[in-house]
């Protein structure tokens, strides 16, 4: 399961991989767009610009962009900042010794789930998620979330 934040910034990306023209946008139109808290989505959009992924300009005319094209951007490199998911190797049941040589019941099954969740993110594309909007498939404007899961 990903945060919000990262539900959120592929949402975002995914609208501005839409676009036609690369102009400029505002966080604030974006968010609106998009049903996304302003606040929370500038702060999201902010980070994905000291990743590099998107380029920001302040003042008249500025906002944010994405500064690569979509179809070299992947999914893992947008909810990594986020989500650390490349760093997590903690066992699923808690335990405190799991690994390898002393693994938990579940270990090699959670093991084998995480890299192929891992693998997909890193296969999948800003232009794959952004295609999919076409099909009426990607959810663009969700309501409005509550103020409380600004926090995850």
């Amino acid at each position: 399961m990903l945060s919000r934040s990262s539900e959120y910034a592929v949402r975002a990306l995914s609208f501005l991989a839409t676009r036609k023209e690369r102009s400029w946008l505002l966080s604030r139109s974006i968010a609106e767009e998009l049903g996304i808290p302003p606040p929370f989505l500038a702060k999201i959009l902010q980070t994905m610009a000291t990743v590099g992924i998107l380029s920001s300009q302040r003042g008249r005319g500025g906002g944010f962009r994405l500064q690569r094209d979509a179809a070299t951007i992947s999914l893992y490199e947008i909810v990594e900042p986020f989500d650390h998911l490349g760093h997590r190797t903690l066992c699923i049941l808690g335990q405190q010794l799991c690994g390898e040589e002393h693994a938990c019941p579940l270990h090699f099954a959670w093991k084998a789930s995480r890299d192929t969740f891992l693998a997909a993110l890193h296969a999948t594309s800003l232009a794959d998620v952004a295609r999919m909007e076409f099909t009426g498939s990607f959810p663009w404007n969700l309501p409005p979330a509550d103020r409380s899961d600004a926090h995850t």
